[in-house]
């Protein structure tokens, strides 16, 4: 790393991958509970081959 700019773009850049797993782990624990959506029992079907 000759520029010294190399340096500060890199920790720019490690800043923010930090912010982006501190924000994904706060999604995956503030999210709601996915909506509870009624499905019927499946239907039994006879069949009158022995």
């Amino acid at each position: 790393m000759d520029d010294p700019y190399d340096l500060v773009l890199g920790m720019f850049a490690l800043a923010i991958a930090a912010v982006m797993l501190v924000a994904g782990e706060l999604y995956l624990v503030m999210r709601p509970d996915p909506p509870k959506t009624y499905t019927p029992p499946p239907s039994i079907v006879a069949s009158s081959i022995n």
